[in-house]
């Protein structure tokens, strides 16, 4: 049939990508819904970083730099669920940053928390969505759904840690997440 009818075959393919983005937009729905409680146990967060950098390919235009500390403690956190939010941040800086750019990945201690940085040289964030980029079904992009960023704040929030964003229009755009240190 395809042979016969080329269009078949582009139509097939315009209702595969549909349904891919349809089963996006569920999961997303069922994952911001769904966020359980943190299993949490001591962790070594580069390990969690470079899990979630293996799941996330960086394109070639983007150059990756990281800066973690080399004292680095273990956090009492749910590694999957923290891998998540930081395959979430890898994600939305290399789409901030199509044309390429630099990503650049910290950690530190920093008082009583373990902070995590993302900064991406992108396209940055206007100040006015900033203050709402952490609400459920908001968004910037075109075709997002606005779940990301929410899911990721409940998961932080959920390990009594803390989100930041900072950002400028057209230099980029730097989260900053704070995991406590402090025993239970």
């Amino acid at each position: 049939l395809g042979q016969k009818e080329p269009r078949v075959i582009e139509f097939l393919n315009i209702m595969d990508d549909e349904i891919n983005a349809s089963n996006k937009i569920i999961n997303d729905l069922l994952g911001f819904s769904r966020v359980g409680k943190p299993s949490v146990s001591p962790t070594q967060i580069e390990k969690v970083i470079e899990d979630a950098l293996s799941r996330t390919p960086i394109p070639e235009d983007i150059e990756l730099t990281k800066k973690l500390a080399t004292d680095l403690p273990e956090v009492k956190i749910d590694p999957d669920q923290i891998q998540q939010v930081l395959v979430n941040m890898i994600l939305n800086a290399v789409q901030a940053m199509p044309e390429g750019g630099k990503l650049t990945i910290a950690a530190r201690k920093k008082d009583e928390f373990l902070e995590v940085k993302f900064a991406d040289t992108g396209c940055g964030i206007p100040q006015e969505a900033v203050d709402k980029i952490f609400a459920p079904l908001f968004t910037t992009k075109a075709k997002g759904i606005g779940l990301g960023l929410a899911v990721c704040k409940t998961i932080i929030d959920r390990h009594q840690g803390n989100i930041e964003v900072e950002s400028k229009v057209g230099k980029g755009t730097t989260f900053i997440i704070k995991l406590s240190l402090k025993a239970d």
